[in-house]
């Protein structure tokens, strides 16, 4: 029984594309290792060229609004959903909106009506993300993570919300 119990989580691990087969092993948050989908997603694209899409909708509270501190995970890429991965903050990490702390684009797909619990994906056209300096901006490393002019794709998830006055919601599990 052990046996057939092993053979069919290798088999269930052969069938992922290498990323999401690694964050299966890994046991990562379910949201992080979703598989793409086999459709091309219609995505929405804002003026400033921001384009992003639901990969799972939030059912909690929010939007988040500019001097919010967020608490998110997410995954990071080069090129594509499928590109090169240079980025993963699997535990939770807090931003506050409107520090810049943050690629630009990144924090307006958190502002653009993301609910507590949403899961989604973002391109980043180089101008919302490092530029033409790439990422790190300076240095004899600079543009070594990410070159200059890099379009960057994000999968985040918005995991609570604190408003200014130190005042949250979000969610307890997930």
């Amino acid at each position: 029984m052990q046996l057939l119990a092993i053979a069919a989580t290798a088999c269930a691990a052969s069938a992922l594309k290498p990323m999401h087969r690694r964050a299966w092993m890994l046991g990562a948050p379910a949201a992080l290792a979703l598989p793409t989908p086999t459709h091309a997603q219609e995505m929405t694209k804002t003026a400033s060229g921001l384009e992003y899409y639901d990969v799972k909708v939030g059912q909690g509270d929010g939007p988040a609004k500019i001097d919010n501190t967020v608490t998110i995970d997410y995954i990071a890429w080069l090129n594509d959903f499928e590109g090169k991965e240079f980025s993963r903050f699997e535990k939770p990490i807090k931003v506050k909106l409107g520090e810049k702390k943050v690629a630009p684009g990144l924090e307006e797909c958190l502002l653009a009506d993301m609910n507590i619990g949403g899961t989604r994906r973002c391109k980043l056209p180089a101008k919302l993300a490092y530029g033409s300096t790439g990422y790190p901006k300076s240095g004899e490393k600079a543009g070594s993570i990410i070159p200059p002019n890099a379009d960057v794709y994000f999968q985040v998830r918005l995991r609570s919300v604190v408003l200014s006055k130190g005042l949250g919601f979000g969610l307890n599990v997930i």
